[in-house]
Formats: structure tokens, sequence, C-alpha cells
């Protein structure tokens, strides 16, 4: 499968893409707050004879390109997307960061969605628990980005997410860890300093408006508050189907893609 990259222009800077099969893109692919568009490659290949699809960086991410003046806005840069790949209407999948502005996305422009399919996904204006057990964690992980400390936020994110908070460290997922960081480290370059962005309305209290299918999937050693949105997201939609994935942490994609694989083809091809 032949992967093409191109650049598309926004207001303020530009966005790197990639697509895969076909001259029509049926999916859009939305990364993670830990990765870039390059955690997308694989499930790209593997799925452009079924779902031709289209991956980005979003800004301050990856190789895409902005500038610190003016105010900007995730659901614009989606929309524009959409745009330059002549797309009027898509399948969103998206990740974690990802899946909030897939969400938002969905519920400013429903006619432009035809399903979510959400990893781990956040949610706008949602208030999520944090147990005991990861507390200490995700203030070491606040503590470091107060302090710009980039090796140190990306040691502290990786055995938050990548290991999970409850999970020991195995070996056998050091190369994960390796790839994780070395996205982590791309973006990290832009993030020091950013530019400004627009607050879409929150989502939180506003799920049950989504009106196309999601089907949302979480890891079992993700951290309590990402559980608790999915869960959320489940209770909420009316369209909505839940999968818990064991042995499983934040990084879905990435950690078990045979099963991301096979269960955006099946749900792609029963919804």
């Amino acid at each position: 499968m032949t992967i093409k990259a191109r650049t598309v222009e926004v207001p303020g800077g530009s966005l790197f893409t990639t697509s895969s099969g076909g001259t029509k893109p049926a999916a859009v692919m939305v990364h993670s707050g830990l990765a870039h568009s390059d955690m997308w490659l694989p499930l790209m290949s593997a799925l452009g004879d079924e779902l031709p699809g289209v991956a980005y960086d979003c800004r301050c991410c990856g190789r895409s390109v902005t500038t610190l003046d003016g105010t900007f806005s995730d659901i614009a840069d989606l929309a524009a997307v959409l745009d330059a790949y002549g797309i009027e209407s898509a399948v969103l999948v998206a990740e974690s960061r990802g899946g909030r502005i897939a969400i938002d996305f969905a519920l400013a422009h429903p006619e432009r969605v035809r399903g979510l399919f959400l990893l781990a996904p956040d949610i706008s204006g949602y208030d999520a628990p944090v147990a005991d057990h990861e507390r200490a964690l995700i203030e070491a992980v606040g503590a470091a980005e107060d302090a710009w400390e980039v090796e140190e936020i990306i040691a502290h994110e990786l055995r938050l997410f990548v290991d999970g908070p409850a999970r020991e460290q195995s070996d056998s997922r050091a190369a994960l860890r390796r790839t994780v960081a070395e996205m982590l480290r791309l973006n990290y370059t832009q993030q020091k300093d950013t530019p400004d962005f627009d607050s879409p309305e929150p989502a939180a209290g506003r799920l049950a408006e989504l009106s196309c299918p999601v089907r949302v999937l979480v890891g079992d050693e993700d951290t309590t508050g990402m559980r608790a949105m999915a869960a959320e997201i489940e209770s909420s939609c009316s369209r909505a189907t839940l999968l818990r994935v064991p042995d499983a942490a934040h990084v879905l994609a990435l950690e078990h893609p045979e099963l991301i694989e096979r269960e955006l083809r099946s749900w792609w091809r029963n919804f």
C-alpha cells in the first residue's frame, strides 16, 4: 500500500498529512497527544484496501507548522483537512486528545461525520476522576511540564500511559516505549511556546446529541479517568458501544494494532 504525503495550508501555518488508497478517502484519523500521525501508518496500510484514510499532524505536533500569532481552532483545522481531500463526510478514527477533537467536531458539524471510532477518548469539559494510586504520577507529569524538563515529562508519561499506572514496567513494551518517546520528542520541539486555541462548547453534558454510530475502546489498564470517560460515552450516546480491552493501557493503536484493525473493519462493515 502506497502512503502519500502532502501539506494542507491553513491560516497561520500548514498541516502535514498522509493518505492511503483510492482517490476518495473514507476515514480521517486524529492522533493522540502522545503521538503524531505516524501512529496511524500501520493501520492505514492494513486498511487501505477497504477503508482508505487520511491522517494529519495537529498544530504543534509532528511536522505541522504554525505561528504564535492569532488564535486557532482544532475544529477548523480538521474541517480544512476534509476540504483539502474533497471529503464531504467521513468516519473519524481518533485516540485520546484526538478523540476529544473528533467528538467536538461531530457536535459542531454532525453532517460531516458518518461515525466515530474512538480509542481511549478524552471528553472536553469532563471532570475525570483520579485514583489515589495514579495521583503521584499525574502530579509528576505536571511538575515536569512546569519546569519544562522534556525527558522527565516523557519518562513520566511513558510510565503512566504506555505501561499503565497499575501495571509493572515490562521489557516486552520496550520497543513501544521507544516509539512513543520519539514521537513525543518531536512534538515537544514545538510545544514550549504554543499559540492560543479556541475553546469550543464543552462536549460534557452534550454527548446525547451525537446521532452517528460510535464505537469506543478503552484499555483495562488505562487510567481511571480515561475508563470513566469511555463509560460516559457508552451511557450517553444512543448508538454507542464499548469494548474494554484486557492487558492494554492508553496507546491502544500501537499496543494492539491487530485488534484495532479487526475491530475497525468489523464495525465499519456493520454500522
